[in-house]
């Protein structure tokens, strides 16, 4: 197993187990949260009031922190506008980029250094039109994460100079 891999899955778990017990930081303002414990419900809403792409709050936290949100739901409407069947058929480098994250085909095309290509080689998807399943889209953009922060010390590389980008 690469160590590329072995942290992703350790950084899954971390993040797996992390993320049922939090409550994001941004949240209703305090009258309501009053009025909430008040009626007697034991529950908060989990997605920030001011998220751009709040359908996929859920789904990112199976695969990132809280603490992640505010970069991914700013991705998320940058490269895609939350759309997952956005399709960008040339991008800079010629390759398509695919879904919510508009992640590049290099990821999923062969190399010389992953002769499968790095997401099938590390067991995330088949072909790059998997990229079209919610599920892969985060798993993929997790992957390319974690390859950012081993290589490069910044998981975000891939999508630009993020926040400089704002």
């Amino acid at each position: 197993m690469s160590s590329t891999l072995a942290m992703a899955e350790s950084v899954e778990t971390a993040v797996g187990n992390s993320s049922k017990s939090q409550v994001s930081t941004q949240g209703p303002p305090t009258d309501v949260v009053s009025q909430v414990l008040a009626d007697g419900l034991d529950f908060l809403p989990s997605v920030p009031y001011d998220s751009l792409c709040p359908q996929w709050y859920d789904l990112a936290m199976d695969y990132f922190l809280p603490s992640d949100w505010d970069t991914i739901d700013f991705l998320l409407h940058r490269e895609s506008r939350c759309d997952l069947q956005a399709l960008n058929p040339k991008d800079t480098n010629g390759k398509p980029s695919y879904s919510l994250f508009q992640i590049n085909a290099f990821w999923c095309s062969p190399s010389q250094h992953y002769k499968q290509g790095f997401l099938q080689q590390h067991g995330v998807l088949t072909t790059c039109d998997d990229l079209f399943d919610p599920a892969t889209q985060f798993r993929a953009a997790r992957a390319i994460y974690v390859e950012g922060l081993v290589r490069h010390g910044t998981g975000w590389r891939s999508w630009g100079s993020y926040p400089e980008t704002r």
